[in-house]
């Protein structure tokens, strides 16, 4: 069993190299791309009970630098001031608002929000991202570059999280949050290098109406309330085989918040973790068991006291993470790459058990589902 072990914990850490050159060998320029013809955008929120967020996100979309565009946001039944809070910007975009209503919710409610705002969205590019994110003011000027490549068909972007400079331990709480999305946020990024899709994230993400079209939207994963994100470029990849991309570019970043408690964090991660039994394609499920059963392996290896080789690991883990957080803006959080490491052999055993045989129900909102 040891040598099973130190294989595949090898192998692992072989992969981390590849991630490393891969990702130091892509870059963004603009100037890869042509001046953009096509550079009108539907905007598409859904939202529930954003208050807190949504005037910050409305005002972040006001100062982009690219002007052609709408904005669609459709409430899910919020009980705060989401919706008037939005109503105040009605003469400062162009600005509908949509309401879900409980028979169009369903099982999958930001699935079936943003269907309905497909539906009557004016334009061909559709950008969609959360109530509680901040865009940076290129971000759409960017992505029209992007899509006057007629082959790209989606655009996945990076995200990272704010920063509230609360107290020590909610600083740290913050920092190890910022660490392990980014590890998420990497690993994406070279899997679509890569030509193969694997993850990406709802916050930031844009693809053409056409496409949504041509796939069916989100048929087939209707019964599932998470994954409007990465079942919808599993779908786009397998039409269009090079036409997913991702935008590494600083002036690409959208930020949203951490979970406030780790409560909050248990609920996200499983609705995440949800998903991945439910993939059509079989690369992303072995992806997962490759990753589950890594993590497994450390945790033997690290009882057996074979730290050597553990070192291996997460040296190379280490520089691939610091070389994403750099590129994120989050330098300070690089040192509490080593607090993550110690415990995410076991985050990750314990969410991939627990997707396979715990209640899939978690709360959302407010809500419970599944």
């Amino acid at each position: 069993m040891i040598f099973i072990a130190i294989f595949f914990v090898l192998v692992y850490s072989i992969l981390m190299v590849v991630f490393i050159v891969i990702w130091k060998n892509q870059s963004f320029e603009v100037n890869h791309f042509n001046n953009p013809s096509n550079t009108e955008f539907s905007i598409i929120i859904p939202v529930r009970n954003e208050s807190k967020n949504v005037r910050k996100l409305l005002e972040s979309i006001v100062n982009q630098n690219e002007k052609n565009f709408e904005v669609i946001l459709i409430d899910d039944s919020s009980e705060d001031d989401t919706v008037k809070i939005a109503e105040a910007f009605l003469a400062l975009l162009d600005l509908k608002i949509l309401y879900l209503s409980n028979e169009e919710r369903g099982n999958a409610p930001k699935k079936n929000a943003i269907t309905k705002a497909i539906g009557v969205a004016k334009h061909d590019l559709i950008f969609c991202t959360d109530g509680d994110c901040v865009l940076p003011t290129k971000l759409l000027a960017k992505y029209a570059e992007i899509f006057n490549n007629e082959r790209i068909k989606l655009i996945s972007g990076p995200v990272t999280f704010f920063e509230s400079g609360g107290g020590f331990f909610n600083k740290i709480w913050e920092k190890v949050q910022i660490v392990e999305f980014a590890s998420l946020v990497g690993s994406a990024a070279v899997s679509i290098f890569l030509g193969k899709p694997n993850m990406c994230s709802g916050a930031n993400i844009a693809y053409r109406k056409s496409a949504f079209m041509d796939v069916n939207g989100y048929d087939g994963n209707n019964e599932l309330a998470s994954g409007d994100d990465e079942f919808l470029m599993h779908k786009i990849q397998h039409k269009y085989t090079d036409g997913v991309f991702f935008a590494k570019s600083k002036e690409a970043i959208v930020e949203t918040n951490t979970c406030e408690s780790v409560v909050a964090f248990y609920n996200q991660r499983k609705r995440w973790a949800s998903k991945w039994t439910k993939y059509d394609s079989y690369l992303p499920k072995l992806i997962a068991m490759f990753v589950f059963v890594v993590n497994l392996f450390t945790i033997y290896l690290t009882i057996s006291g074979l730290w050597s080789i553990l070192a291996i690991r997460y040296v190379f883990e280490f520089i691939f993470l610091a070389l994403v957080l750099g590129f994120l803006k989050k330098k300070s959080s690089i040192l509490f790459i080593l607090i993550v490491q110690i415990f995410y052999p076991l985050y990750v055993v314990f969410f991939g058990l627990n997707s396979l045989f715990m209640n899939k129900n978690y709360n959302w909102k407010g809500r419970k589902l599944q």
